[in-house]
């Protein structure tokens, strides 16, 4: 039976193995060691592992400056935390040595099953090639200009087109920046251009989809239900990044994946989707225009004739309005002034006067 040392960072991740075959081997800062530790806190020589008789092996500290500690046991939470001088070895130890965390094993002991592949591994492995990830930032950034501009009425200036391409550039990197951030504290792994093609993939989608409404709105006239379809396609689109980030940034369990994933973004679309489908029917005084420029091949139905629009036009603007027949509106009358009475009676007494002079 071996004894597999394993160096673990802050992370718990292994950064270093060692198998170890035979009856007595040292651990320390030492070059003469077998297991030789990269920490300042460890001494030269600051424990040892020996085979014992019973075929168990034994870890003792060799009266080191920092101590040797264990932390607990991996597969027995049973297993406390204490100060070491001579300990047995329990297959799953977690030792500190100075700083250095170890972990170990006894070489027979059963690993888990392997996890499969994600069926997305291979997409996310072709997505993370950096001329595709560059490429996929460089299309989004000039598929949002040319819509940009194919539905400006004024005269394209420069400084709308430079300021939309850095903006769009700008805000793509620093969303896969965030998220390979995250992925290298999290996971040691920056997968950056994966993120910038998953981020770059959604705008190119969503950039597409704004120029789908607006085709379907210039044909067919649909208004707010343009905002509402919007928010829905962002309610597909938000989701499936989010979880793509996640999943290549963080450690989090499937189910808790799915649940920030589909949290977060429905939690903020939803109120703006209620609000949107809830003022569909509400009356507006001011109409809506929508002054976005399209070629009339663009138009997929027949246009309604200008007399015939005029004609029609009536019944789009006539309100009903309902009667009520059993109280019908009372017609107040004015009560009569007081001030005009008395007027009446001077102008008449002054007549009257003049007539008898």
């Amino acid at each position: 039976m071996a004894l597999i040392i394993e160096e673990l960072n802050r992370a718990n991740r292994v950064q270093a193995r060692y198998r170890m075959d035979g009856p007595h081997f040292t651990l320390g800062r030492g070059f003469d060691n077998d297991v030789i530790l990269e920490d300042i806190h460890a001494d030269a020589r600051h424990a040892e592992i020996r085979l014992g008789e019973d075929g168990r092996y034994y870890l003792r500290d060799l009266g080191s400056t920092n101590g040797t500690r264990l932390l607990g046991n991996g597969r027995n939470q049973a297993v406390g935390p204490g100060a070491v001088t001579e300990r047995i070895i329990e297959s799953g130890d977690l030792v500190q040595l100075g700083k250095t965390h170890l972990r170990l094993t006894h070489s027979e002991t059963a690993v888990p099953a392997a996890v499969p592949l994600h069926s997305l591994e291979s997409f996310f492995e072709r997505l993370s090639r950096p001329a595709g990830a560059i490429g996929l930032l460089l299309a989004a950034a000039l598929f949002t200009l040319l819509i940009s501009y194919l539905g400006y009425a004024r005269t394209y200036e420069w400084p709308v087109a430079v300021n939309l391409l850095i903006g769009s550039i700008v805000g793509l990197l620093v969303y896969a920046g965030a998220w390979a951030f995250i992925g290298r504290v999290v996971r040691h792994e920056t997968n950056f251009f994966t993120h910038l093609s998953i981020a770059a993939l959604g705008a190119l989608i969503y950039t597409g989809w704004e120029w789908f409404s607006s085709l379907l709105n210039y044909n067919f006239a649909l208004g707010r239900l343009v905002q509402v379809l919007d928010l829905a396609v962002l309610a597909l689109l938000l989701p499936a990044m989010l979880w793509c980030a996640c999943y290549l940034a963080t450690n989090i369990p499937r189910i808790w994946r799915w649940g920030v994933a589909l949290l977060l973004p429905w939690s903020f679309l939803g109120l703006g989707l209620a609000e949107k489908i809830a003022d569909m029917d509400s009356f507006s005084e001011i109409p809506e225009i929508s002054t976005e420029i399209k070629y009339r091949d663009l138009l997929l139905r027949t246009p309604v004739p200008m007399e015939e629009f005029i004609a029609d036009s009536p019944a789009l603007f006539d309100i009903p309005i309902e009667k009520n027949r059993d109280n019908p509106p009372q017609i107040e009358t004015a009560a009569p002034d007081d001030s005009e009475d008395k007027n009446s009676l001077n102008r008449s007494i002054g007549s009257t006067t003049e007539t008898d002079s």
